[in-house]
């Protein structure tokens, strides 16, 4: 997908998906990790890859999601 890839690292109790973060970053794509989490051994870990382009609370990656959707991406 290349620069139309996005990654979304929610609450949860490891660090999988870091190695996708890196990859997604590579390929020009963007990342957000969940500020608010309950659980946030995901996020933190995902924060500490140095891959993570916005680290907002849950609703505010939805709402960024729903730009994000709208608006036109280079093919």
């Amino acid at each position: 997908m290349g620069q139309r890839a996005v990654a979304v690292i929610l609450s949860g109790l490891d660090g999988d998906g870091s190695a996708a973060l890196k990859a997604i970053k590579e390929a020009g794509g963007i990342t957000f990790a969940q500020a608010d989490a309950s659980f946030d051994s995901m996020p933190r870990t995902a924060v500490e890859t140095g891959h993570i382009d916005y680290l907002l609370p849950a609703a505010e990656i939805a709402k960024a999601l729903l730009v994000l959707a709208h608006h036109p991406l280079p093919v």
